[in-house]
């Protein structure tokens, strides 16, 4: 089957507001350290630009829970915090997050290459298992399935006007992509709770995509560059017209 999303000839660098809630960059691994060590290798390589952690709450489970659910492998136990950025890491996992504002794709560039080379440094990764890319949007006040090029349908008649949600998962060539759509979400933005869509796009490669000191930066950028197709290749020509779009 052709690659479902219609490929723009040009992407926006730049649309207001940004819906951006979340950008993550995650890489699975294998290694033969035990988890009690694992975290004070990397805090040693990290700690001058990420010197505040925590736990998370998952990481009050019992050790017996993370052996026996396959669904917690690879779930993140602690956070270092930075300016910024969020690193969460666990047993089988690091990704580096943003905080607050979008800062741009050029930013997170610098400083992804900067945590592999402490990864790096830190010397615990085998080898990786699988290299992710997922943005979260969200759309004040909008039905995203009204705003996309996606149609859903039942019986033939389209389906429109009520909550929904919808997943699918589809490959563009190397990279899988699963999108997730939700159009009865709730944001906290300040003191408020406001209401709106969530447009939710991951992008990985398996293991024999990648080599994490090797070509991880080259292969988040294409991972990157995958998901600015998908997402400005859903939305309708008047909704973008209608996010003030800028280009190179």
């Amino acid at each position: 089957m052709d690659f479902p999303i219609p490929k723009l000839e040009r992407l926006p660098i730049q649309i207001s507001p940004c819906p951006i809630l979340n950008a993550v960059l995650e890489i699975r691994f294998v290694t033969g350290e035990d988890w009690a060590l694992l975290p004070g290798l990397l805090y040693t390589q990290i700690k001058e630009r990420y010197p505040k952690f925590e736990n998370l709450p998952i990481a009050e489970m019992p050790e017996e829970i993370f052996r026996i659910d396959p669904n917690l492998i690879y779930a993140p136990r602690m956070r270092f915090l930075g300016q910024g950025f969020i690193v969460q890491f666990g047993p089988r996992v690091v990704s580096l997050l943003t905080r607050d504002e979008y800062p741009g794709w050029q930013r997170i560039k610098e400083e992804l290459s900067w945590l592999l080379e402490r990864l790096k440094l830190a010397n615990f990764i085998h080898e990786g298992e699988r290299l992710g890319m997922r943005y979260i949007d969200f759309f004040e006040d909008e039905d995203i399935f009204s705003r996309l090029v996606l149609d859903v349908r039942s019986g033939g008649q389209s389906i429109s006007g009520v909550e929904m949600s919808f997943a699918t998962v589809f490959r563009n060539d190397a990279l899988t992509a699963r999108l997730s759509l939700n159009n009865g979400a709730l944001v906290t933005r300040g003191n408020q709770v406001v209401s709106g869509s969530i447009l939710d796009l991951d992008v990985w490669l398996e293991a024999s995509g990648f080599d994490v000191f090797g070509d991880a930066a080259e292969r988040f950028e294409e991972a990157h560059q995958c998901n600015k197709e998908i997402f400005f290749g859903l939305l309708k020509t008047d909704f973008l017209d209608s996010l003030a779009p800028k280009y190179e």
